[in-house]
């Protein structure tokens, strides 16, 4: 029998154990990836590692295009999930997770073996962890996040911001650089950091309180008014991330935001705007929302 050793990562408090045989050391990407890996005392996610040619033959799912690689998601009729990674029409790695993504088996090529390459990367590893986000009760969000009294603001959706004089590329992802993960922790609605987020602040840690969620528009004058928990939930829900493919994820979804609108403090904000400075992140705008939170505290 092949000897393995196990090796750890956790992303948005989902801890995943990944099996690796010995023909297979990989090495963590010069990427933010490497910043979660952890020692696997406890993983939630079971993941094995096998060198084989995957399977080539259309999976009959979903397509997502990300960046230069295609992945596809197939639901099997006794609930099991297929995942398919392939670039230039050649698939380089094939995985089963059982249906709630607590234990998987992912076979990749011998080329991707040797090229040492890190075995869960993106999307894999978003899929895995949105799922498991989603089945602890918590919820991926279309967000951006800003630290606060030693805590969060996320703020929900795109609010406009004063034109940019730079540019850059995004690196690829399937949930997008704006995919935020909160979950009620110890009681708490939390945020987590992810390796694909760039929309934190970078001032807040890897796990942080929320003190308010927000939904922010333009208007002439400033207003804050605080939602009752059917409006918030309708909101999240509509920031919510939610793959075409999985009925049952929906659901979970629904619920989740109805749950978490109950308790977290959720704002509907119209912020005054001025020329190019309309909706700007500085400390004038900061301002202005911390009053807005303070006022209702209560």
């Amino acid at each position: 029998m092949a000897r393995t050793r196990l090796r750890g990562i956790s992303i948005g408090g989902i801890q995943i154990g990944i099996e690796v045989p010995e023909i297979f050391d990989w090495e963590w990407p010069d990427s933010p990836v490497s910043e979660f890996q952890c020692l696997p005392r406890e993983p939630e996610v079971h993941v094995g590692l096998r060198v084989d040619a995957p399977e080539q033959a259309d999976l009959g799912g979903e397509r997502y295009a990300v960046g230069a690689w295609t992945f596809e998601v197939a639901r099997l009729s006794c609930g099991d999930w297929l995942l398919g990674l392939s670039r230039r029409g050649r698939r380089e790695k094939l995985a089963r997770f059982d249906a709630g993504y607590r234990v998987g088996e992912i076979v990749v090529s011998a080329e991707t073996a040797r090229a040492r390459s890190y075995p869960l990367r993106c999307p894999i590893d978003e899929w895995i962890v949105l799922h498991r986000t989603v089945a602890r009760g918590g919820l991926c969000l279309d967000a951006s996040a800003t630290a606060w009294e030693g805590g969060a603001v996320v703020r929900l959706g795109s609010a406009p911001t004063a034109p940019s004089r730079r540019w850059s590329v995004a690196s690829p992802s399937l949930l997008g650089r704006r995919a935020l993960l909160v979950r009620e922790e110890r009681e708490r609605l939390r945020l987590f950091r992810a390796p694909w987020s760039e929309s934190i602040d970078p001032r807040l840690p890897f796990e942080a309180r929320i003190h308010a969620l927000e939904h922010v528009s333009e208007s002439e004058v400033p207003w804050t008014d605080r939602l009752d928990a059917a409006d918030a939930a309708d909101l999240l829900v509509k920031h919510s991330l939610v793959p075409l493919c999985d009925e049952e994820y929906l659901e979970r979804v629904l619920r989740n935001a109805q749950r978490i609108a109950r308790t977290a403090r959720t704002l509907e904000r119209g912020v005054a705007t001025c020329g190019d400075e309309a909706f700007s992140s500085g400390n004038a705008s900061r301002s202005e929302g911390s009053a807005a939170y303070a006022a209702l505290s209560s």
